[in-house]
């Protein structure tokens, strides 16, 4: 038997298979048992009968019964049932002396004498099979018998006619408002009950790389699943002191190779002129670029190094703007910027945005042709950049947010780390990045909708153009996000 997967489900299905088994059982057992329950029924209920009746009769001055208390019980029923439904009382001779039916005989069992005890069982009456039930009673100091007899076949005719129908719709009736009421209640109580647990997965679906200090709730946990719990904590503890162990190598590494790296190339700068000494500073360079990479990766996967606030974006964005256009113009690119007139705050981390925008922009100018146009656009749910260059294949499209993955037409001064900072940037703020093929070039969207001020305006970004002006900026470079990483930035682009 395959279980559904949800543990709801399956205290569900286990309740469910419960009560199929049970009713199970009582149809079978009222299959079997119906009849001897019904005769057991009937006795029981002509005794309770007729110990009423014998309460409800009415005697004379002598104590003599003469009739019933017709203000309880009806005349018409022993007068219309007079062959079907009887009343007699007998003394405890068995002298009878009130009948319904005018017939002065106590009601024996066949072929047997009068007895004067309490009782039930079966007689013949003129070819009619009869359910009676003597019931002792006193009276003024004097002992008599009250005896009901009910006919066979009146009983068979109501069981048949409206008993059985009657019972089967009160019975449907009780089996549907029994399954609604439990199904509602069981919903509810296990909805409560399993709280704590999806709680608890709530939690779990929240933990990333970034986010690995939060622990799942113990509290409130069943006592069955508490253990996986803690499990589940411990190792998000071993976890997280590996990762951590992991980022303090990686940042402390990157930190110590950039002094024997400023060693070697003030070395390599005291020596002569040459082909053999531009080369190695060359290297050197590409190697230090390497290394500061790494450091901003590190810086980047932490979260606590953000401060995400509402900003102003276009500052931010003619900072970046103005930072790379130096690098455009040596290449020959144009940079245009196109601000839509939409635009409104953003909720981000000044120093990151820059890191962000500078790492798209300069991947873009750098897989660009010679005056090629590199297009930054912005827009109340985020920005793109869009360039001119070859490209990226379909298949490679999913790979270049990977860390150290480059394309065919890879780059030596790249060490495929810089789309890979962008992307842990824009986690770090609950951004989206994509890419996308143009004809020709490739676009790289990031968007912000979930966290942003949406305007009137959709911020859809609008095609390349080259901006009016050369669009500079003397704006002052935001603190958050590695506040002293620029200088070192600008040695190493320039």
């Amino acid at each position: 038997m395959r279980w559904p997967n949800s543990l709801r489900n399956r205290v569900l299905a286990v309740l469910a298979a419960s009560m199929a088994s049970s009713a199970l059982v009582v149809v079978l057992a009222s299959t079997l048992l119906w009849e001897p329950f019904t005769r057991w029924v009937l006795r029981d209920q002509i005794e309770d009968n007729g110990e009423a009746l014998s309460r409800l009769l009415r005697f004379d001055a002598q104590g003599r019964p003469i009739g019933v208390d017709e203000s309880k019980i009806e005349p018409w029923l022993f007068d219309s049932f007079r062959k079907e439904v009887m009343l007699r009382v007998a003394e405890s001779d068995g002298r009878v002396v009130f009948a319904t039916d005018d017939q002065m005989a106590a009601f024996t069992r066949d072929g047997k004498a009068f007895e004067p005890l309490r009782q039930s069982f079966t007689f013949t009456l003129h070819g009619v099979a009869m359910h009676a039930a003597t019931i002792p009673f006193e009276h003024a100091g004097i002992r008599r018998f009250a005896q009901l007899a009910v006919s066979d076949r009146m009983v068979l005719q109501m069981r048949e006619s409206i008993g059985f129908d009657v019972l089967r719709q009160g019975m449907a009736a009780l089996g549907i408002t029994f399954v609604a009421i439990f199904l509602v209640t069981i919903h509810v109580a296990l909805r409560q009950a399993l709280q704590p647990v999806r709680e608890a997965s709530s939690a779990a679906r929240r933990i990333s790389p970034r986010t690995l200090a939060e622990r799942l709730p113990t509290s409130g946990q069943p006592r069955e699943l508490r253990p996986l719990v803690e499990a589940f904590n411990v190792a998000l503890d071993r976890l997280q002191r590996g990762f951590k162990t992991q980022q303090e190598f990686l940042s402390n590494a990157a930190h110590e190779l950039k002094t024997p790296l400023a060693l070697i190339r003030a070395q390599v700068e005291q020596a002569e002129a040459g082909a053999w000494r531009d080369q190695i500073l060359d290297d050197v360079d590409r190697v230090a670029r390497q290394v500061q990479q790494l450091l901003l990766l590190a810086e980047a996967s932490e979260r606590q190094n953000y401060r995400v606030e509402a900003i102003d974006p276009e500052p931010a964005l003619r900072e970046a703007f103005d930072f790379m256009e130096r690098v455009a113009a040596r290449r020959g690119v144009t940079l245009g910027l196109q601000l839509n007139p939409a635009l409104r705050f953003w909720q981000a981390d000044r120093g990151g945005l820059f890191t962000l925008l500078k790492n798209l922009l300069e991947n873009a100018i750098q897989h660009s042709p010679p005056s090629g146009v590199v297009t930054l656009a912005a827009g109340p749910q985020g920005f793109s950049v869009i360039d001119q260059g070859k490209g990226v294949a379909e298949r490679d499209l999913p790979r270049i947010f990977e860390r150290f993955w480059r394309g065919a037409d890879r780059r030596e001064q790249g060490a495929g780390l810089g789309l890979a900072i962008c992307t842990e940037i824009a986690r770090a703020h609950g951004w989206r990045l994509s890419a996308h093929r143009r004809s020709p070039g490739l676009e790289v969207r990031c968007d912000m909708a979930p966290v942003v001020e949406v305007g009137p305006d959709d911020g859809e970004p609008a095609a390349a153009a080259p901006p009016p002006g050369n669009g500079r900026s003397d704006l002052p470079h935001g603190a958050g996000f590695q506040a002293g990483y620029s200088q070192a930035l600008r040695r190493a682009l320039f």
